[in-house]
């Protein structure tokens, strides 16, 4: 049976923040959301982003924004949240786990992939007399 860690999150909470600290804030540990993953979202207008010099800041009430727009639901760690039940929240853990397995699958099958493809190349390589300056 797989135990899901509960984090307390309060979503409306609206302090400017550093994109990798609203990313460890608003999502588990190992869910693949990092500073670069909002960053990419702010880029493409679905996350609200202040940016003071070249940084970027965000807050959780912004998050939480991108999050419901998404309509992908919510985070694992997501349990303050008003109007949430048991049943929706194990719903957005299992498809948080789903979608974890799903870009574990894919990381797979590109490494098994790059390695056939070092492998062929260094068969290639091996095979090939060196070339020798005229």
């Amino acid at each position: 049976m797989l135990v899901l860690p509960i984090v307390m999150t309060d979503w409306s909470d609206d302090t400017l923040r550093p994109l990798d600290e609203l990313a460890r804030i608003a999502f588990p540990e190992g869910s693949g959301v990092t500073a670069d993953t909002l960053k990419r979202r702010a880029r493409k207008g679905q996350l609200r982003v202040y940016r003071p010099g070249k940084a970027f800041l965000s807050t959780l009430v912004d998050v939480w924004e991108m999050i419901e727009k998404s309509g992908t639901g919510p985070p694992r760690s997501v349990t303050s949240s008003p109007g949430l039940s048991a049943t929706q929240l194990s719903h957005a853990a299992l498809e948080h786990a789903r979608e974890a397995l799903r870009r574990r699958e894919e990381q797979r099958i590109e490494d098994e992939w790059e390695a056939k493809y070092e492998a062929r190349k260094a068969a290639r390589a091996k095979a090939r007399p060196p070339r020798t300056k005229r």
